[in-house]
């Protein structure tokens, strides 16, 4: 371990409520109109207008004036723009989450649901499997959900989407709050530090962050709200 903790900020946000439309690019408003129903065309604008909204408050810079590329498996970056954070948005159902942090960081929500699908064989490492394994279903869902936001934190903050499979690396649950990324088989990746951090976004709701750093993560849960 060495240096300092490393701050890490989380802003959660409801995507349930009106948002500016004119911070959007002519593009992003293409993009929300082809969902195919007003909730969720609504709820991605607000995803992007808050990751504009607290991006221009970090950098001192209007919400609309930014231009987002989207790397090889589609994490956006900001084009033409000194930016010293690194940044990762998260969303799901009506709430949404975005990180800025020093070093290169992935997040994740998820609302806990009753399963209904057997998951975790696809994409659950054998070690994950057998925790899981002998549980009550309610436990099982909890579990099942902290191991999916941490595993999901991690692929975010490596950018690779599903170019690398779940199956391929392991994550140690026994410490609450902190899972420990143990064993990763990854052809194209360096395996280096982590540090991964678990968080209550909302009731009902589980998070996660991944930081790929040998620095304590000092992390800070925060509300975002439009402005009136």
């Amino acid at each position: 371990m060495s240096g300092a903790a490393i701050p890490a900020d989380v802003w959660i946000w409801s995507l349930d409520m009106a948002s500016p439309d004119h911070w959007l690019s002519e593009d992003e408003k293409a993009r929300a109109a082809r969902f195919v129903t007003s909730t969720l065309q609504q709820r991605w604008a607000a995803s992007r207008a808050g990751m504009r909204g607290i991006l221009g408050a970090a950098l001192n810079r209007a919400p609309g004036s930014f231009q987002f590329g989207a790397g090889e498996h589609g994490r956006p970056f900001l084009v033409d723009v000194d930016c010293p954070y690194s940044f990762n948005l998260s969303h799901s159902g009506g709430l949404a989450a975005l990180v800025i942090c020093e070093d290169v960081a992935g997040v994740d929500i998820e609302s806990i649901q009753p399963l209904t699908e057997d998951v975790e064989s696809m994409f659950f490492s054998p070690a994950e499997i057998a925790t899981l394994s002998g549980l009550s279903a309610r436990e099982r869902m909890q579990k099942f959900y902290r191991f999916w936001t941490a595993k999901e934190a991690v692929l975010k903050a490596l950018g690779s989407g599903f170019s690398v499979s779940g199956k391929s690396f392991t994550v140690d649950l026994s410490t609450q709050g902190s899972p420990a990324l143990v064993e990763a088989h990854w052809e194209n990746y360096e395996f280096g530090s982590w540090r991964l951090v678990e968080f209550e976004p909302a009731e009902g709701f589980a998070g996660a962050l991944a930081v790929r750093t040998d620095r304590e993560i000092d992390l800070t849960v925060r509300r975002w709200r439009f402005p009136d």
